[in-house]
């Protein structure tokens, strides 16, 4: 049997953006870092090449860690700029249900495009929230279907493409925003049963055939049918949990129940010896119990500054004190996958509102609250922390993930 041949690279003379105590931004030019087998093996300054290694000369280039998504729905990108003029409710109405157009080949490009688009814009993990897995297919799931098999069901196809595409990321795989026993030109009918068995035995075989994309890729779950009765929530989070999900994401905007609130009343919330996560997506109008629940808690909250401004969520809350925060990019009919473009709305969101805050007073901002490290760290170290995930990826360091950008200062 043969042995897999180790890959050794060595990036050499860069601009090295590394993270010190507190998650302060440091930038040590001239910085050597070798990586082996995909791992942070070392970082300084003229580190000899090991035998038979790949040395990339990055003089004048930048080597940042690759940005984390906290919160996307990679599915939507054929919607591309379709819901630009769109309000929240028609978001709900014309652009969220558009799924149920979707065939499983549709889904596979949907998510493989969207994957791609991440990576073009730094992304190197993504905490996808896939609320899109709906067809006739799905509804008649009765057992396993391998990866790599015709493309018949949307979740394994949304998975194949997410494995295909290279990214790192976790498939918090969802029920359809409506659950319906049959929907066609002639009825409308709901499921008498408020979360279907089906779809709670295909994230249990999911989690248990994961991870996919050799270990890239894990299956996770979404879930926001926090109206439902409590046994039908405790049911579907305890089997999930039972078959190995480490990821739980829920939406909590300005509609619905407290999130936060049911989510202590039902215990179920981690507790730190429990080795899953929970991320909360929004949270714009939550009142001070809610936050007082997620400080407590230590549950962090994925931030989407420009679709929370266009779905009349208010305020974002990237910058709220004493809360465990990060970026995300959301939906592909409102904005791009670009964290750095979120990074940029999130500051002059910011800014603007401490400008409109002032402005009330008669007076003139002098000081910024918040800077672009504020920020960068929002789509990096802390972004790595909100998903579980801060001793593997998020800042350059020996024994981390070489998940890195490689940025050209010429351009």
């Amino acid at each position: 049997m043969q042995t897999a041949k180790s890959t050794t690279i060595l990036l050499q003379n860069g601009l090295v953006i590394e993270h010190g105590e507190q998650d302060s931004i440091q930038v040590v030019d001239n910085t050597d870092i070798l990586i082996v087998d995909g791992i942070i093996k070392e970082v300084g300054k003229s580190i000899k090449p090991p035998p038979h290694a790949e040395v990339v000369d990055c003089s004048n280039k930048i080597i940042s860690p690759g940005f984390i998504n906290t919160h996307h729905h990679l599915w939507q990108t054929q919607l591309k700029g379709y819901g630009t003029d769109h309000c929240w409710l028609e978001y709900f109405s014309d652009d969220l249900l558009q799924s149920f157009n979707y065939t499983p080949r549709d889904i596979y490009w949907g998510q493989l495009a969207g994957c791609l688009e991440a990576i073009d814009a730094g992304t190197t993990f993504v905490l996808d929230h896939c609320h899109g897995c709906t067809s006739p297919e799905h509804g008649t799931y009765t057992g396993p279907l391998n990866i790599g098999s015709k493309l018949t069901w949307i979740a394994e196809s949304a998975i194949s493409a997410f494995s295909d595409s290279g990214i790192r990321g976790v498939f918090a795989y969802g029920e359809t925003f409506l659950n319906l026993q049959k929907w066609d030109t002639e009825s409308c009918v709901p499921s008498a049963i408020s979360i279907s068995e089906p779809f709670i035995m295909h994230v249990e075989d999911l989690a248990q055939r994961g991870p996919f994309g050799n270990g890239r890729v894990n299956v996770g779950l979404s879930f926001d049918g926090y109206h439902m009765p409590q046994q039908e929530v405790e049911r579907l989070f305890r089997r999930a949990l039972k078959a190995g999900i480490k990821l739980i994401t829920s939406h909590s905007g300005n509609f619905g129940p407290s999130v936060p609130k049911a989510l202590e009343k039902y215990c179920l919330f981690p507790a730190p010896e429990d080795d899953y996560t929970m991320v909360i997506s929004h949270g714009n109008y939550m009142d001070d119990g809610d936050f007082s629940i997620l400080k407590k808690h230590r549950v962090p909250l994925a931030c989407t500054p420009a679709t929370e401004a266009q779905g009349s969520m208010g305020w974002h809350l990237l910058f709220e004190p004493g809360l465990i925060t990060a970026l995300g990019a959301d939906c592909h009919c409102l904005t791009s996958s670009s964290l750095m473009q979120a990074a940029r709305t999130a500051l002059l969101f910011s800014r603007l509102q401490k400008t409109l805050e002032r402005k009330e007073k008669g007076q003139k901002v002098d000081m910024f609250d918040h800077t672009s490290h504020d920020v960068f760290n929002k789509a990096t170290i802390e972004a790595a922390r909100a998903v579980g995930l801060e001793s593997e990826i998020g800042s350059i360091a020996v024994g981390k993930r070489a998940d890195i950008l490689v940025f050209s200062r010429d351009q």
